[in-house]
């Protein structure tokens, strides 16, 4: 095997797209979120706001930790910190009884520094406002994220059943009906849960195993994740960083609670899935490492600003932007490989100017190295097998998409091999970890490759048509966490 170098430009051009765990539509993903505003909960929807993945329709402040219309003020203060002033807030409904004995933890925090809450002039909403707006305007079903009791959301199904059909799922941090240790969220208002449970509605419950202590927030954790000057790092140091709240981390009060549920739909590979014995509709989600849950916070949230777009605020959605043939698979792919395989396969696209099976390989490739690695873009370097001529060069251009290394960077190099194939290294400090496309598909796809040669005779118009055709059925039935095998590292040749 020869000695890698650079990739040379020339072939980033040669030739010429969300689960639940969790599934997406051809759009970014539509989300109601309701908290009752504890500190977790602004920590919660902060993370969620940092990815443009996530389409956030409403806010909804539900009685718990706060009262609803200090919640709601103080929801109102978070979004305009984040830029989204534009989001609705609704105040949720009520329980007629005493306050929780938490409720001064809640609202001691310093939510003033966030800025000022732009309340509107005839005061907020109900929810039943806001959701028909919600239910008018959304063309999907909406997420319902829940990090407080399910208060509003059962009220709402009481007077309007409809409304469940007009929700994909509910991912609430609580546990399940009849659970032998139910949480604060459910005991709080265990009739919701029944009424929720009734509705039909597919509920992840969120949480974690039993027994097991939600991992504390500490000041170490502030002073790392608050320095950064991300809307997500004001806000930790904002609520967290001195008074109230820098006293409560310090004493070890506070916990990772409602950051769990969007950690789960940040990161699903963090964590396990499995049924609710006697309840088909609800799943229960755990963290596989709980203990890790902080870093893992942090690693998401330092990690945001690399899913944010560069020149357009938002990645394109709509229908419209999609090709007539990408337009009728665009939802089966995206619930089958989820919203980050779908951007990254269509960045490599647009940049490889051709729809091919080999970039859409390199980009399943590096994606799921990177899920191997637990990192995100930027933090690998590559060494691709895939040789310097087409077709089987194309897959470096998905490599570079999907991790980030560039060549502009230096840190992607490709062998100059005579045995060229689907296969790379990713380097992450220090240690390596190859993977290759299994032997029978590679074998597969270039068979049918030669095949559509010979039929159309040559790289004539129609070839390409019938190519394009291929790749986008072996992106929808690839499935990159079953594709690729982890290659031992060839041994060392003896030095003369």
């Amino acid at each position: 095997m020869k000695t890698p170098r650079p990739i040379a430009a020339g072939c980033l051009v040669l030739v010429l797209f969300v689960a639940i765990a969790p599934a997406h539509g051809h759009t970014a993903r539509p989300v109601v979120f309701d908290g009752d505003w504890a500190g977790d909960d602004a920590r919660a929807l902060g993370l969620l706001l940092s990815d443009p993945e996530f389409e956030l329709l409403a806010v909804v402040a539900t009685e718990g930790a706060c009262a609803a219309d200090v919640g709601a003020t103080n929801a109102a203060r978070l979004l305009r910190l984040f830029g989204r002033t534009d989001v609705p807030v609704a105040v949720g409904s009520a329980v007629a009884r005493p306050a929780p004995p938490f409720r001064s933890h809640a609202t001691g925090l310093a939510w003033e520094r966030l800025g000022p809450a732009p309340v509107p002039i005839n005061g907020f909403p109900d929810f039943d406002t806001v959701w028909r707006n919600v239910r008018d305007r959304a063309d999907e079903r909406v997420l319902y994220v829940c990090t407080g009791p399910l208060t509003t959301l059962a009220s709402l199904l009481v007077r309007d059943p409809s409304a469940a059909g007009r929700i994909e799922s509910v991912v609430w941090f609580g546990t399940v009906p009849d659970a032998a240790a139910a949480d604060w969220n459910a005991r709080w208002d265990t009739g919701a849960v029944q009424i929720v449970c009734a509705s039909g509605l597919a509920v992840l419950a969120v949480g974690y195993p039993d027994g097991v202590e939600p991992p504390a927030m500490t000041a170490a954790w502030v002073v790392e994740v608050g320095q950064d000057r991300t809307p997500y790092g004001r806000l930790i140091q904002a609520l967290f960083g001195e008074g109230h709240g820098a006293g409560l981390a310090g004493s070890g009060h506070l916990r990772f609670w409602d950051d769990l549920v969007a950690l789960w739909l940040l990161a699903p590979e963090e964590f396990e899935s499995s049924p609710c014995p006697g309840r088909p509709r609800w799943r229960i989600v755990r963290p596989k490492t709980p203990e890790a849950v902080p870093a893992t916070v942090a690693r998401v949230a330092g990690e945001a600003p690399l899913h944010q777009t560069v020149i357009w605020s938002r990645f394109p959605t709509a229908d419209e932007f999609l090709r007539p043939d990408v337009r009728q698979l665009a939802r089966a792919i995206q619930q089958r490989h989820g919203w980050e395989e779908w951007r990254l396969v269509v960045l490599t696209s647009e940049l490889h100017r051709h729809l091919g099976t080999w970039s859409i390989l390199g980009a399943k490739m590096g994606l799921h190295a990177r899920e191997r690695w637990g990192v995100g873009r930027d933090a690998l370097q590559v060494e691709s097998y895939a040789g310097l001529r087409p077709p089987l060069s194309c897959v470096n251009d998905g490599l570079q998409v999907a991790t980030g290394a560039s060549l502009g960077r230096g840190t992607i190099r490709v062998a100059d091999t005579d045995e060229p194939r689907c296969e790379a290294v990713f380097i992450h400090e220090g240690r390596r970890l190859r993977l290759r496309l299994r032997p029978d598909l590679a074998e597969a796809i270039q068979r049918e490759l030669d095949e559509l040669l010979r039929e159309h005779g040559g790289l004539t118009p129609s070839y390409f048509e019938a190519v394009r055709a291929a790749a986008l059925r072996h992106w929808l039935e690839m499935d990159r966490h079953s594709i690729f095998e982890e290659a031992p590292e060839p041994a060392p040749h003896p030095r003369p």
